[in-house]
C-alpha cells in the first residue's frame, strides 16, 4: 500500500508539472502576441489558397476554416508549440465560414471598461444590447 501511494504520489508531481509547464503562451508579452498574430494569418493565408479554399472569408462552413487553421498551426514550427492553442482557440472563437449566415463576433464592454467578446447571429443582435453606459461593437474575430 505504501508503495502504491508513492507511486500515485510521483505520478501526480510529473503529469501535474507537465501540463503547468506547457500552459505558458503569454499573450501579454508583446513578442510572443506578435508571433501569434503573424501565425494566424499565416494560417488564414495558407488556408484561403488551398482548393477547395478555406480561408475566413472562403470557407464553406466554420468546421472546415477551423480544421484548415488547426493543421496549418499544428504544422507551424516558428511558433511556440504551447502558443499553437492560442491559434486555433482564436479561429474557434471567430465566425470565419458563417459570415453567409450573418454571424459576426461581439465585443462589449461595460462601463467599468471590462470587454467580453461572443459570436451573435446578426449585427443588431450585438449592437442592439450594449451594456447600460458601455458600448457594443462587431467584427470577425474574437
Amino acid at each position: 500500500m505504501r508503495y502504491l501511494a508513492g507511486g500515485l504520489l510521483a505520478m501526480s508531481l510529473v503529469f501535474g508539472t507537465a501540463r503547468w509547464a506547457s500552459a505558458g503562451c503569454d499573450l501579454t508579452d508583446p513578442t510572443t502576441a506578435a508571433q501569434v498574430a503573424a501565425a494566424r494569418a499565416a494560417a488564414d493565408q495558407a488556408c484561403d489558397q488551398k482548393t477547395p479554399p478555406a480561408g475566413c472569408t472562403t470557407a464553406s462552413s466554420h468546421g472546415q476554416y477551423v480544421s484548415c487553421v488547426a493543421h496549418e498551426a499544428n504544422a507551424n514550427t516558428s511558433l511556440p508549440k504551447e502558443c499553437r492553442g492560442a491559434v486555433k482557440r482564436c479561429a474557434a472563437r471567430s465566425v470565419c465560414g458563417k459570415q453567409a449566415k450573418g454571424f459576426v463576433t461581439c465585443c462589449k464592454t461595460s462601463s467599468s471598461g471590462a470587454t467580453k467578446c461572443s459570436t451573435k447571429s446578426s449585427t443588431t443582435a450585438c449592437t442592439d444590447h450594449a451594456p447600460a453606459g458601455g458600448s457594443a461593437c462587431v467584427g470577425t474575430h474574437a
